[in-house]
C-alpha cells in the first residue's frame, strides 16, 4: 500500500561497496561499511532525500532492504543504475524490490566489445557513471568503503559538480578512507567522520546542512 510522503528534496550519490578481498589489498571492514551504509540510508529516507547509487551487489540488495522499511511512494526514494553488461549478474533481491515498487533500477546501454569481469567493463562502467550522475543531479555525494571505481566516481562527480558537498568515510576503510586521507594532507574540503562519532548522528549532521527546512 502506498502512503503518502513528503516531496522529495533531492538526490544524494552514494559511492561504495564492500571491498573483494581477492581484487582489493588495502584495510577494510565489512561490518563497519554495512553499519554506515544503512545509518546512511535511513537518514536520508527519514528526511526525505532520494538515494542515487550505481548496482553494486554488495550494496544495492541492502539499500533496498532498508527502504523496504518505509511507505512506498509513487517517487522512488532509491534510484539504482546499471549497465546492461551486468543484466545477467544482477541479484536477485534487487530484481525482486523494484518489482514490489520499493526502488527503481534504470538501465544504461553497454559499450560493445566490454564483458562483466575486471579489467574489460571500464567503457560500459564510464557510460553508466555519466548519465546516473548527469540525469538525477545531486546535491552532494558520500562515499563509503569500495575499491578502485569509488575513486573513478569520486573524480567524475568533482568535475561535474565543483563546489558540492562530498563525504569520504574513513573509518570503514577502502578506497573512501584513501579519499579522506588525501583529502586531509591536502586541506581540501571534503568532509570526514569523526571517529568518535556514531552513525546515525553522523549523517543526520551531515543532512541537516543539505535540507532547506533546517536552513530557514
Amino acid at each position: 500500500m502506498r502512503g503518502t510522503r513528503a516531496p522529495v528534496k533531492g538526490s544524494i550519490f552514494l559511492s561504495g561497496s564492500i571491498p573483494d578481498a581477492a581484487r582489493w589489498q588495502g584495510d577494510f571492514e565489512p561490518l563497519e561499511i554495512t553499519d554506515a551504509v544503512v545509518a546512511f540510508a535511513r537518514a536520508c529516507l527519514t528526511r526525505e532525500f532520494r538515494i542515487v547509487t550505481a548496482a553494486h551487489p554488495t550494496l544495492a540488495p541492502l539499500l533496498m532492504y532498508v527502504a523496504a522499511e518505509f511507505p512506498s511512494t509513487d517517487e522512488a526514494r532509491i534510484v539504482i543504475y546499471q549497465s546492461q553488461l551486468f543484466e545477467t549478474v544482477l541479484p536477485t533481491a534487487t530484481r525482486r524490490f523494484e518489482a514490489d515498487g520499493v526502488g527503481e533500477l534504470i538501465w544504461t546501454e553497454a559499450v560493445a566489445g566490454d564483458e562483466p569481469t575486471p579489467g574489460h567493463w571500464e567503457a560500459s562502467l564510464r557510460e553508466m557513471r555519466s548519465r546516473m550522475l548527469t540525469e538525477t543531479n545531486p546535491l552532494a555525494a558520500v562515499f563509503i568503503g569500495g575499491m578502485e571505481g569509488v575513486r573513478e566516481e569520486f573524480s567524475r562527480f568533482s568535475d561535474l559538480f565543483p563546489g558540492r558537498p562530498k563525504y569520504a568515510v574513513r573509518r570503514p576503510g577502502g578506497e573512501a578512507a584513501q579519499l579522506s586521507l588525501e583529502a586531509q594532507r591536502a586541506s581540501s574540503s571534503v568532509s570526514d567522520a569523526e571517529n568518535d562519532i556514531s552513525y546515525p548522528t553522523l549523517w543526520n549532521g551531515f543532512l541537516r546542512e543539505l535540507d532547506p527546512d533546517q536552513r530557514q
